[in-house]
């Protein structure tokens, strides 16, 4: 049996599993809440720290994460958060920015997890693996001391569409932006939007200042990996699923050929599926979170796998491979879903296998992205 690689990009998803994974060793968690100017990740992107100095995840190109680590031990050996700034911003070699010119102000938090915040996100986990989205509420005083934190998780918020503010976190949190009642609490409204408890605008992960309170909030949204199933395993959908799986997606391969769809082609893989298109149907269940890519380059195979997605839908992404004409016939005539994109891909003049996938996957990235910011 292949062995499983590991995946080059360090989502928050992964470092979960490392939490979960490791939940006796000491460990602090160091996450961006505040870029001003330009940088090369954005808020919300983590990274652990362990207390042999050990790191997984990344928060620049590499100019800032030794720095971090080293105070990440004091953090680990104190026990109490810490906010650091990075001003990236010179272009000589003496600064943060190494050089980079990077041109940006960099705000990290960096806290021992331990005792609430451990099993918070281990209790994060378990949503996201549910499917179900979480989002984390730090409130900092001007000198970006943690005055509360608490995650809200999906399914113990939204009751229908009431609220439920019976836990006194919640509560507290209402009250203290200086609100009595939630028609009154328009930021919080957007906290809780994708929850669909009142129509609001999404608020998207990052550092939100409130005059009310004269504090900073930092919401982190935390969305479950994303489900990519790929119809077909021919030899072109193993640079698709690599590279999917690298880059956070949770993916799934559907054949109707067993010699084909093994763990020894797709070791990435999270889930194997083999079998006809009815038995495939019965062993997997599309929601409208999920992207799916065919590619069995058997007309009559893709038409009926299409009909079943199309009767299942709609999904984020539909990727079907080849031209739009072959798409057309495949459809028998019916309109083209927003979400169906044939060909599959960005037109970037892939040649080969692996450029047509590196298409396809920005592809899948650009829709992901566009999803999380509600544009």
């Amino acid at each position: 049996m292949a062995q499983k690689r590991e995946k080059l990009m360090d989502t928050f998803n992964h470092l979960l599993d490392i939490v979960v994974q490791s939940p006796h060793r000491q460990m602090a968690l160091a996450t961006i809440i505040d870029v001003t100017g330009s940088a090369y990740r954005k808020e919300g992107a983590t990274m652990l720290i362990f207390e042999d100095g050990s790191k997984v995840g990344m928060l620049s190109a590499g100019c800032l994460e030794e720095d971090v680590a080293e105070r990440a031990k004091k953090v680990i050996d104190s026990g109490e958060a810490y906010t650091i700034k990075y001003d990236t911003s010179a272009e000589d070699d003496f600064s943060w920015g190494r050089g980079a010119g990077c041109n940006g102000v960099i705000t990290i938090l960096i806290e021992p997890v331990k005792g609430t915040l451990l099993s918070n996100l281990i209790k994060a986990k378990k949503f996201l693996d549910r499917k179900k989205t979480v989002t984390r509420v730090i409130q900092l005083s001007r000198d970006f001391e943690i005055l509360d934190d608490f995650f809200v998780m999906e399914d113990e918020l939204a009751k229908g569409s009431e609220w439920n503010l019976d836990e006194p976190r919640l509560s507290n949190f209402v009250t203290g932006f200086g609100y009595h009642n939630k028609a009154d609490a328009p930021f919080l409204a957007t906290v809780l939007h994708p929850y669909r408890i009142i129509d609001a605008p999404i608020l998207k992960t990052g550092l939100y200042y409130d005059n009310k309170t004269d504090t900073h909030y930092f919401i982190h949204r935390l969305s479950p990996r994303p489900r990519l199933i790929v119809f077909g395993a021919g030899e072109d959908a193993r640079p698709v699923v690599s590279l999917a799986a690298r880059t956070g997606f949770n993916v799934t391969v559907a054949d109707w050929r067993p010699a084909l769809c093994t763990e020894e082609f797709f070791p990435e893989a999270a889930r194997l599926v083999t079998g006809s298109s009815e038995q495939i149907w019965r062993k997997i269940s599309l929601t409208r979170e999920d992207f799916a890519l065919v590619m069995t380059h058997q007309f009559q195979k893709d038409q009926t796998l299409i009909e079943g997605i199309l009767q299942n839908g709609p999904l984020t992404y539909l990727g079907v491979l080849g031209p739009a004409d072959r798409t057309a016939r495949l459809l028998k005539g019916a309109r083209k879903p927003e979400w169906l994109r044939s060909p599959a891909g960005f037109s970037i003049g892939a040649q080969g296998p692996e450029e047509i996938a590196v298409s396809i996957v920005a592809e899948m990235i650009a829709m992901l992205r566009e999803k999380e910011t509600g544009r």
